[in-house]
């Protein structure tokens, strides 16, 4: 039987032939069912027929690499959305120029929030422009972050 640790690189991987990225792969209990949950992403967005392919490929592939060991599980696919939340590296580098909202813990151990123009995300340090300040804040203190979306 496959855990969810050993089958990722494979899912990705799977994921790259259909031209999309693995966002994130959870596996989880709901109640009296588990669910495989896949996000899937790629920079000019995701359709349902992107997720619809690599649904039918991964469930192919998880039998195959007998995930969950034929015990009865649910697969869901589809995009992180349009409020995904930001953990790394690449998911703030991908929106340089726009709009955050990040929680993060302070040195002296206080939560704090803040906001402005993600500026540059290298090294483990994100740095924003607040109102014309420079602030850098390192990843690892960040606990959730978000792009604030405006309609006009």
């Amino acid at each position: 039987m496959a855990a969810l640790e050993e089958i990722e690189p494979l899912i990705s991987e799977k994921c790259s032939e259909f031209g999309v990225e693995l966002y994130e792969a959870r596996f989880f209990r709901a109640g009296s069912r588990s669910i495989l949950r896949i996000f899937i992403d790629r920079s000019e967005g995701v359709s349902i027929a992107d997720c619809e392919q690599v649904s039918n490929a991964l469930s192919v592939l998880l039998d195959v690499e007998n995930f969950m060991g034929g015990r009865p599980y649910t697969l869901e696919v589809s995009s992180p959305g349009i409020d995904r939340p930001l953990k790394t590296e690449k998911d703030f580098r991908r929106i340089y120029g726009r709009n955050v909202v990040v929680h993060f813990k302070k040195p002296d151990g206080t939560n704090a929030t803040g906001s402005g123009t993600v500026e540059q995300c290298e090294g483990g340090i994100l740095r924003l422009s607040c109102d014309g300040t420079p602030v850098e804040l390192p990843l690892d203190t960040i606990l959730s972050g978000k792009e604030q979306i405006r309609f006009k």
